[in-house]
């Protein structure tokens, strides 16, 4: 049997266990302590990028608590991904002439080892399924011509356990970067680059391997709702030479599409809206808003709330000095974590601070610190 069935036959069984729902049944018992971390990324001496954990509860957000350093001080952290039971953390770990391999910690050993090693590839971009049990990632191949950074990227699923893996796709031409796994399990969504669109590709029964295709050519991924086959994505929009970036929902079943930035306005909303998240009880979502005009412009853009139809929608920063970057929810969808950058120096250093989405109190949690993600 050749190198390419065994790769077909490896991503035919990935997708019998998803459709066929045998994945979901084998998710991990949680018994851990019921601890959440707020992950982050700094930048030590010698340039490379470290993930760190900073413990909370929900009585001590924004608490004077000191961070744990997770990664070994020779890794270079690409990106990462926290596991939906919160207990472990996927990573892209950047190594020599562009090549990345995935590595996996647990959170309550700080146990760090190797996941997948990818020859003659990068592999970044790990998206957790719901169970934990499976991972969507990009996978580029390093060749003489191109490193890892520009080669063309393809989606890829792995099972965790076994460490098998397969392209989703039997095509090689078919590319596509930044998966992300539904609530279910039923879907994942990715950017297709060739296209300028978003990629919807389904595993449902009787569906599985048909893919959806939808206009957005701001290169950002989608997020998911936590209760229904539904996405928020962006699109560009166009005001005289004016152009915009909306947030967009999308009904992946019935095909409905609802630009959110607009909603309530009888003229095309002046702003860049990017980086929705729903909280965990999918009653809010965050996001960031750059408006262009009025009284609540903006250089950098400021986190906002509004409600999953797109009423409600209401400013929780307003500091015209800084850039907030994309937005995450505590466990219990009190407290919503961002990056704030400074605009101007001298001390042009990027720090994570706290949001209570119902006082409006904004308080520091650590400096340095970037890309923050919460492990429930």
């Amino acid at each position: 049997m050749s190198r390419f069935d065994l790769t077909v036959l490896s991503l035919l069984s990935l997708c019998a266990l998803l459709v066929l729902g045998l994945w979901g049944q084998s998710r991990r018992a949680a018994g851990d302590d019921g601890a959440s971390y707020v992950l982050y990324k700094t930048v030590d001496e010698v340039g490379r990028a470290q993930l760190h954990a900073l413990p909370f509860t929900d009585e001590e957000m924004g608490a004077d608590v000191s961070s744990q350093a997770l990664t070994p001080s020779d890794v270079s952290v690409w990106d990462f991904a926290p596991s939906p039971d919160g207990r472990q953390v996927a990573y892209g770990a950047l190594g020599e002439l562009g090549f990345s391999d995935l590595r996996l910690i647990d959170l309550s050993s700080g146990q760090d080892r190797p996941l997948l090693a990818c020859e003659k590839a990068s592999c970044s971009g790990p998206s957790w399924s719901a169970d934990g049990q499976f991972l969507a990632y990009t996978r580029r191949s390093v060749n003489a011509l191109a490193s890892g950074v520009l080669s063309p990227p393809r989606i890829w699923i792995m099972d965790v356990a076994s460490g098998e893996t397969a392209p989703i796709f039997s095509d090689s031409q078919r590319l596509g970067l930044e998966a992300r796994w539904s609530a279910d399990g039923e879907w994942l969504c990715f950017v297709a680059p060739e296209e300028q669109q978003l990629a919807v590709y389904s595993l449902k029964v009787g569906e599985a391997g048909q893919t959806s295709f939808y206009p957005s050519a701001t290169g950002e991924t989608c997020s998911w709702d936590r209760s229904r086959a539904r996405l928020y994505t962006t699109d560009f929009r166009q005001s005289g030479d004016e152009w915009m970036t909306h947030l967009i929902a999308i009904d992946v079943e019935g095909g409905e599409q609802v630009d959110l930035s607009g909603v309530g306005s009888d003229t095309l909303a002046l702003v860049h809206d990017s980086s929705a998240v729903p909280s965990a009880d999918g009653a809010w979502l965050a996001f960031r808003r750059k408006e262009l005009e009025g009284p609540g412009a903006t250089r950098g853009s400021q986190i906002w709330r509004m409600r999953p139809d797109g009423t409600e929608a209401t400013a929780l920063t307003a500091d015209a000095a800084y850039d907030h970057g994309p937005p995450a929810w505590s466990p219990d969808g009190g407290y919503i974590i961002t990056r704030r950058f400074p605009l101007r120096g001298p001390d042009v250093v990027p720090s994570l601070w706290l949001i209570d989405v119902e006082s409006g109190e904004v308080r520091l949690l650590v400096e340095p610190g970037d890309f923050p993600a919460v492990a429930r």
